[in-house]
């Protein structure tokens, strides 16, 4: 149970934690002062609750190496060839929302931005 506490919203983590540990010794009570200390911190409650999170898995980033991968067609470049490749995706991004913004963009350019949006956010979630 203490695993379901990571849907609770943020503010109701801590009186979710404490209610399963009420009444707990021994083994269990050590486990859930562990837990205390290293993951209901401040810094580090942020990053393992999900609340209100909508992705659950990580395909659509698999998919974008794969993709990435499939154009570097090898499966060990060198630091030059991967800033290479990053640096021609970053210039395709650019144009698409240029595209976008201007109206100009087709449905599948739409999917491309939604893809690449998509593997954005889950690098980098937005703090809660």
């Amino acid at each position: 149970m203490l695993l379901a506490t990571a849907f609770l919203p943020v503010p109701q983590v801590d009186t979710g934690v404490s209610l399963l540990e009420a009444g707990t010794t021994g083994n269990l009570l050590a486990l859930f002062q562990y837990f205390w200390q290293e993951w209901m911190t401040d810094e580090r409650l942020p990053l393992w609750n999900v609340h209100n999170v909508n992705i659950r898995t990580n395909n659509h980033l698999e998919g974008w190496h794969n993709r990435l991968n499939r154009k570097a067609a090898k499966s060990h470049n060198g630091l030059y060839e991967l800033l290479q490749l990053l640096i021609a995706k970053q210039g395709v991004m650019d144009t698409l929302i240029q595209q976008v913004l201007s109206g100009n963009a087709t449905v599948g350019d739409l999917r491309r931005l939604e893809q690449f949006l998509e593997v954005l956010m889950y690098i980098t979630p937005e703090p809660i």
